[in-house]
């Protein structure tokens, strides 16, 4: 079974699935999120393509994927343990990050997965989106994920 069209919140910030794989509990179809199948693909997405800065919950996803301490993921982006927590305390909204600094995120972080050359490329694409948000934004309306199959 299968949801389609299927907002999911569950990683901390939404991610639009065209299809979900779903089980039947207690009569009602619930979604059955794979969550070890998805990060990496997410992180990847997050990090090459999403045109927009990244969100505290987005930053706080990647983290634990690597199932790092604040001190150990600032210390991986040379950055404070307090940079990193302030950019988490801004959960959905955008966190903040001096663009520069996120270019250097989003490279280091795609580096780490072993995507850095596939995702290079795309990523230089968004640099152009990303410094243009930081000038005009507001920080207030980051878009969902949209997952295809």
């Amino acid at each position: 079974m299968k949801i389609k069209n299927y907002r999911f919140e569950g990683f901390g910030f939404p991610v639009i699935f065209d299809e979900l794989p779903a089980v039947k509990v207690r009569g009602e179809l619930v979604p059955d999120v794979d969550f070890d199948k998805y990060a990496k693909p997410l992180i990847e997405h997050i990090c090459a393509r999403q045109g927009v800065p990244l969100s505290g919950n987005q930053v706080k996803f990647i983290r634990n994927y690597f199932g790092m301490s604040l001190r150990e993921f600032a210390k991986m982006l040379n950055v404070t343990h307090q940079s990193v927590m302030r950019w988490e305390d801004f959960t959905i909204s955008a966190a903040h990050i001096d663009v520069n600094t996120e270019i250097v995120f989003r490279l280091i972080i795609l580096k780490q997965l072993g995507s850095a050359k596939d995702c290079f490329g795309s990523l230089m694409e968004k640099l152009e989106a990303l410094t243009t948000f930081e000038k005009k934004s507001n920080y207030k309306n980051i878009n969902s994920i949209h997952i295809t199959k």
